[in-house]
């Protein structure tokens, strides 16, 4: 049996572009200076008219003294709401049906209704690449493994005790990186309520880890 296409790969880990592929989108740059501004829809170009998204989350991780980026996550409502225990996408009136793509004279787009996620999406940077996995787009948990995790790292599982000293060892800067990914995930299946119980522990584990190797590496 042929393995399901990972656009995460094929993507070189950019988690909203390969959101957007899986969607049959393709990713476009935020049009808005501020979240504040964001207009209600959002045309995007659609690459393959099959299984487009319904919604786009507008994002933006909330930072005392740094403006962080806004970032946009298209998604489909309905899948949303299966896989999240949060009701952040507003149900449509009776009889409203999915978006549809239109012609123009650059191909087909799509208009979709815009989703202020700010309050509910504590962290926006790492939210792309848990929705693909919670939504079930990218199937290889293993990848969300080395995604949240280096490989010495998750050699040493399931031993907790071998996992943390390993993430302490390693350099400073991929420290940092891991640290604030496996936070930002962690905060956002809290946030949200993530139903696939195996992604929840693996992003429970990788935060443990993490902390613990932060405790490891301050009494060096």
């Amino acid at each position: 049996m042929s393995q399901a296409k990972s656009f995460l790969t094929q993507c070189g880990g950019d988690a909203i572009h390969a959101l957007c592929s899986h969607l049959n989108v393709q990713k476009i740059r935020t049009p808005f200076p501020s979240v504040s501004y964001a207009p209600s829809y959002l045309d995007y170009p659609v690459l393959r008219d099959a299984h487009i998204p319904t919604h786009v989350l507008v994002m933006q991780t909330l930072a005392r003294h740094s403006t962080a980026p806004i970032l946009l996550a298209p998604v489909d409502g309905d899948l949303f709401t299966k896989s999240f225990q949060t009701d952040i996408i507003p149900p449509g009136p009776p009889g409203t049906t999915r978006p549809v793509p239109f012609p123009t004279s650059e191909g087909l787009y799509v208009s979709l209704p815009v989703v202020d996620a700010v309050s509910v999406v504590p962290h926006a940077e790492s939210f792309g690449l848990l929705l693909l996995f919670a939504l079930g787009f990218e199937k290889d948990t293993n990848m969300l493994a080395y995604q949240m995790l280096p490989v010495a790292v998750v050699d040493e599982f399931p031993n907790a005790a071998a996992m943390a000293q390993a993430m302490a060892d390693i350099p400073e800067d991929v420290f940092e990186h891991c640290f604030r990914l496996n936070m930002g995930l962690w905060k956002n299946v809290l946030s949200l309520g993530v139903n696939d119980a195996r992604i929840v522990d693996m992003v429970r584990t990788a935060f443990n880890v993490t902390a613990e190797a932060r405790r490891l590496r301050m009494r060096q």
